[in-house]
């Protein structure tokens, strides 16, 4: 008799086993899996440029690979899309076409003369303004903007770095 109530118990211990394996789970019963946001850069194309090199344009480009691991604090990917620099009024019907749900615009701004420090610096080293709108995709709303100085020619600097946190840190707000 002892032997058959192990057996009992021990098929029961089975039953119940593989009745909670096969029991269905709801979507809200398992994890929250990260979803992917995706992010559109484009350069303002400035009218008296032609062509961009690369098509992108350098900023664009620039905060991509800035960009292009980050993940949000909830594990999300940046789907992150670059497309050609544009003009102004070509700008918002590339975004609704691919989706976006939010759009890193840059803007360069060159100093007319050429003294954005308000003081005279050595070996004629230009400094210049990048600007850059954080916006939604969908509703046009600004959530984030800045700006940072860039130099072009022998010295180089730019503010990818900085965007790049000040864009995560927004983006991390409305996720």
């Amino acid at each position: 008799m002892h032997r058959r109530t192990q057996a009992s118990l021990r098929l029961l211990t089975l039953f119940v086993f593989l009745a909670f394996a096969f029991v269905p789970t709801s979507d809200l019963a398992l994890p929250l899996k990260p979803k992917n946001v995706s992010l559109c850069i484009v350069d303002t194309k400035l009218p008296q440029v032609n062509l961009y090199d690369p098509p992108a344009g350098p900023f664009a480009t620039g905060m991509y690979l800035q960009l292009f691991r980050a993940r949000l604090n909830d594990g999300s990917k940046l789907k992150i899309i670059v497309f050609p620099a544009s003009g102004e009024s070509a700008i918002l019907p590339e975004v609704r076409r691919l989706n976006c749900s939010w759009v890193l615009q840059l803007r360069y701004q060159q100093q007319a003369d050429d003294d954005v420090f308000s003081q005279t610096y050595p070996r004629r080293t230009r400094f210049d303004t990048l600007l850059y709108s954080l916006w939604n995709g969908s509703t046009r709303e600004v959530i984030k903007s800045g700006s940072g100085v860039v130099s072009v020619g022998v010295t180089l600097l730019t503010p990818y770095a900085t965007f790049g946190k000040q864009v995560l840190r927004a983006l991390n707000h409305q996720h």
